[in-house]
């Protein structure tokens, strides 16, 4: 199994550019088949707490992702067996009781926005995908998913941002940069980041 990470900022469309890896993979007979472990999935299950006290986490911080959790899945997968991938509500910030079944695969995309904050995890990744976009950009998405899909307000999506996710992202951006195998712009095309992607990775 080969395993690909794919990180960068909060909206600046790593998750766009993974699905469609995925997609142009699957459309091509000869191309092996892609799986896709998203970071976020595995945030730390915090139902035992009030709904103001999880508003209150800091979800932009490595503490709220479970990495020993997602670190013992990687390996399991490498040694060729099916995890059950936890599945998250974002609304509620907790775990649903099922989780996700996924089972080996020639190639496996791992992404997410903290992906280079946690070593163990990282060593198990054989290629890095950093997405390199503007911070406003990257605002401005944020601001449209998380009002669309997750149900927040505009000024707590900004307050998030300013409070949260740049600190975070400013704290750990670099490292995960400096260490990746790949850069490509988040302001691509996501096919067109995708075409880029299979031929940087022989895919």
């Amino acid at each position: 199994m080969r395993i690909i990470g794919i990180t960068g900022a909060s909206g600046s469309g790593k998750s766009s550019i993974a699905r469609a890896l995925q997609h142009a993979l699957a459309l091509d007979g000869q191309s092996p088949q892609l799986s896709i472990l998203p970071v976020d999935a595995y945030y730390r299950d915090l139902s035992f707490l009030t709904l103001n006290e999880r508003e209150a986490v800091d979800f932009d911080d490595p503490s709220a992702i479970e990495f020993e959790l997602l670190a013992e899945h990687l390996k399991a997968l490498k040694r060729g067996k099916a995890i059950g991938c936890p599945r998250y509500d974002f609304a509620t910030h907790s775990r649903e009781i099922e989780t996700e079944i996924i089972v080996p695969s020639p190639l496996l995309l791992v992404e997410g926005l903290l992906l280079g904050a946690w070593d163990e995890v990282l060593d198990h990744v054989d290629a890095l995908i950093f997405v390199e976009t503007p911070l406003d950009v990257c605002l401005d998405r944020r601001l449209r998913r998380d009002c669309e899909e997750r149900g927040r307000t505009e000024a707590s999506v900004i307050e998030f941002w300013h409070q949260r996710a740049l600190p975070g992202f400013n704290g750990w951006a670099e490292q995960a940069r400096a260490v990746a195998n790949i850069i490509i712009s988040g302001e691509l095309p996501s096919a067109a980041a995708a075409t880029v992607l299979r031929s940087e990775l022989e895919l």
